[in-house]
């Protein structure tokens, strides 16, 4: 296939001869039979590495458009977004070998004319992801815009930290190229080797917010880098503090990018610059119908190939440069003013409380009325104070700024560029989904019923309804009548024969023991109620001590018993393969201390270094181990231990904020244990029922576990998994070096 002469000279840059010819040569037989087959766009599963890069150039070079996945993106996501572009084959890279498979159930891709290039997914902050194809040009130009802005020559050396299959970081990649820089990539939280690459190698390093503060917060203050000339964080605004913050770690400010997936980078900036700024036009870019400076307006922007680009965002232009006021759809509005909801999380943020933030506008019924929103990260270890919150944003924002809603919540759900996630938009099921789940109650309450009124047990004793009645002072006929009705229902069948199912019905007792006080209780629909109108912080659950006095023992026979006395069991067993000797143990346990019980009995504690640390007001105070009990979590400084076991516990508030926290108290070469119950799609969801009435104050999926231990440089592994009406995983995770 002919290429323009630029892209030649791309095949020929640094980035291809990084990778040995022998493995290059391995992937281009591979990718001449896909060519021949008349593949014109696979699915490209791209990570973080120079390898990966190579391999999307070679992909390119063979005529196929590649559409770019991370590498971390769950088997469903792929389906979808395969279906999104019409693609049949999907790439990735195992240990250097390329693995070609195919999606199956996939349609014939249409038969039209696709142009050449990149194909992305967008990250869905503002809605649900959407396909951008961008063709070679349009990154040729991007990359241009770069070199042009920062005169990048093949003396200097590019460090990735931000991920490469993020349009941001992949138009810098461009910039590197055509510029034949040296390149280096490393995987987004691989903090220490960026760290290092900062400090010795780099001349110009791509970062986002998020990966600017957890560098800044490693490094400390003092730090200077050899040959770094600009560090440049897109993908969000940077505030003055971090900024410092930065700068007092590397010696370097924070340059600024701005742009979107569709058009690439539009605006940069070479640091110093003000918070919020995102500098000026890139070289090449041209700003469409722009009013005085000082007045905010829709920013439009012409590009090399004389397209306009509508980008949605209000802009603001100041003497230092142009600052993004927020989108369209979701900067604030009040009169004839626009309002930053970013300037406004600025200034909370820096509250002495405040851990994270952010701020959404919400549209009023009345036009250029918004409201305004504050979710905020506060610190547990002081008490909430919304008045006093409110009062230091009085005075430090006008009027018409100050939130008219702050609300409390464990953590600000982000996308994976630190993006803060918009709030999301749902609509009701069909009609035969709603009456089903409506109607569902019936069946649940008539099983509680039979099964409270000792009928259930007795009848898998093979004794008739009569008997049962006779023995239970029940009502026969009524009896009778239920059973009936059970039996349409499924939960029974009619017959004379011993099944035997005694024992498997006691195995169920205490799950319907649970299940039947929780419909009373927390469960009941006015409690739910309750919650949804005060919030998890404000319910019943925690404000109502008098309702707890059976449902810790109900609890601790469901979640203590001898399911999760294996599953610990099978937890020791994988510790022990690796160490002989006995565990300085953290457990940190909702379910009475189980794991450090079934270590006591293997008598592999350290009974003296070891801690229990009981949260989510459910345990049995009178457990009887030689063991000290905590009140409070640690964190960081002082005490090691070689396992830190999270059981049953993420969902707390107290675990979910101080997890970063807890992480440090980890000896060298030690490992964490998380046995918990995730969110699932499907029937094994019902239980978040229970988090939001009784359960904590995070609601995790399993995928969001392994994300956030990876940022703090975790890897883990499955010990085991159940699936039915919960959906439980036990995972060993240890550090990466």
């Amino acid at each position: 296939m002919a290429f323009e002469s630029w892209f030649d000279d791309v095949l020929e840059g640094p980035v291809l001869d990084a990778v040995a010819a022998s493995r290059r040569s391995g992937w281009e037989r591979q990718l001449d039979e896909l060519a021949q087959q008349g593949q014109r766009r696979v699915l490209l599963v791209l990570d973080s590495s120079i390898e990966h890069a190579a391999l999307m150039l070679l992909v390119l070079a063979h005529g196929i458009s590649p559409l770019l996945v991370a590498g971390d993106t769950r088997s469903d996501e792929l389906l979808r977004y395969a279906l999104r572009g019409s693609v049949r084959k999907a790439l990735e890279l195992r240990d250097g070998e390329l693995r070609v498979s195919e999606m199956h159930d996939m349609p014939v891709e249409p038969d039209v004319d696709q142009p050449l290039g990149l194909c992305l997914m967008t990250s869905g902050t503002t809605g649900e992801p959407s396909l951008v194809v961008r063709e070679l040009s349009s990154w040729r130009d991007e990359g241009l815009r770069y070199c042009n802005l920062l005169r990048l020559s093949p003396d200097d050396r590019v460090l990735f930290v931000a991920p490469i299959y993020h349009a941001y970081a992949l138009g810098w990649l461009w910039g590197a190229i055509l510029a034949g820089t040296e390149v280096e990539i490393c995987k987004p939280m691989e903090l220490g080797a960026a760290q290092h690459a900062l400090r010795e190698r780099a001349t110009h390093c791509v970062l986002t917010p998020m990966l600017a503060g957890l560098l800044a917060q490693r490094a400390g203050v003092g730090g200077q880098c050899h040959r770094l000339k600009v560090a440049m964080s897109g993908a969000g605004p940077v505030d003055q503090a971090l900024d410092r913050q930065f700068e007092q770690a590397y010696g370097v400010g924070l340059s600024r990018n701005y742009g979107s997936t569709e058009s690439g980078a539009l605006f940069g900036g070479v640091a110093p610059l003000p918070g919020f700024s995102i500098g000026f036009a890139l070289p090449g870019i041209r700003i469409f119908d722009e009013p005085p400076a000082g007045e905010p307006f829709v920013l439009r922007v012409l590009l090399e190939n004389g397209q306009l680009h509508d980008t949605g965002d209000i802009v603001q232009r100041g003497a230092d440069g142009y600052t993004v006021m927020g989108r369209q759809s979701s900067a604030i509005r009040r009169g004839e003013r626009w309002i930053s909801p970013f300037e406004i999380a600025s200034v909370i943020a820096g509250h002495t409380s405040v851990i994270d933030c952010t701020v959404r506008a919400v549209v009023s019924r009345q036009m250029g009325n918004d409201h305004i929103f504050a979710f905020v990260v506060w610190d547990l270890h002081r008490p909430w104070d919304e008045v006093q919150l409110r009062a230091y944003c009085q005075e430090r924002l006008g009027a018409g700024k100050v939130p008219d809603r702050f609300e409390r919540v464990v953590s600000i759900p982000r996308a994976s560029t630190g993006k803060p996630l918009l709030s999301r938009y749902y609509r009701p099921a069909s009609s035969e989904v709603l009456v089903s789940a409506a109607q569902a109650y019936k069946r649940s309450l008539l099983l509680l019923g039979l099964w409270q009124s000792g009928a259930l047990r007795l009848s898998a004793q093979g004794l008739s309804v009569d008997q049962i009645a006779q023995r239970t002072g029940l009502h026969a006929s009524t009896l009778a009548a239920a059973f009936e009705i059970a039996a349409a229902c499924g939960l029974v069948s009619q017959t004379r024969e011993m099944v035997n199912e005694t024992q498997q019905l006691e195995d169920l007792a205490p799950m319907l023991d649970l299940e039947a006080l929780n419909v009373r209780g927390c469960n009941h629909p006015d409690r739910l109620v309750e919650v949804l109108s005060q919030g998890t912080w404000q319910r019943p659950f925690e404000r109502d001590a008098e309702q707890l006095d059976e449902l810790p023992d109900v609890y601790q026979r469901v979640v203590a018993g001898p399911q999760k006395r294996l599953l610990a069991q099978l937890a020791w067993r994988s510790v022990s393969r690796t160490t002989t000797d006995t565990l300085r143990v953290l457990d940190v346990s909702a379910t009475g201390a189980t794991y450090t019980q079934v270590l006591l009995e293997r008598e592999g504690l350290d009974c003296t270094a070891s801690r229990v640390v009981l949260v989510g007001g459910l345990n049995q105070l009178d457990i009887d181990i030689p063991v000290a009990f905590d009140l409070a979590l640690p964190s960081g400084g002082g005490t090691h231990f070689d396992v830190i076991v999270l059981d049953n516990t993420l969902h707390q508030a107290s675990v979910a904020q101080g997890l970063a926290g807890l992480m440090e108290c980890l000896a060298p070469g030690g490992r964490v244990i998380v046995d918990d119950i995730f969110l699932q799609d499907g029937d094994s969801a019902g239980v978040g029922l229970d988090w939001l009435t009784h359960g904590g104050h995070a609601y995790l999926r399993l995928s969001d576990l392994m994300a956030l231990m990876s940022s703090l440089g975790f890897s883990g592994h499955e010990l085991s998994r159940r699936v039915s009406t919960i959906f439980q995983c036990t995972i060993s995770f240890t550090k990466e070096l």
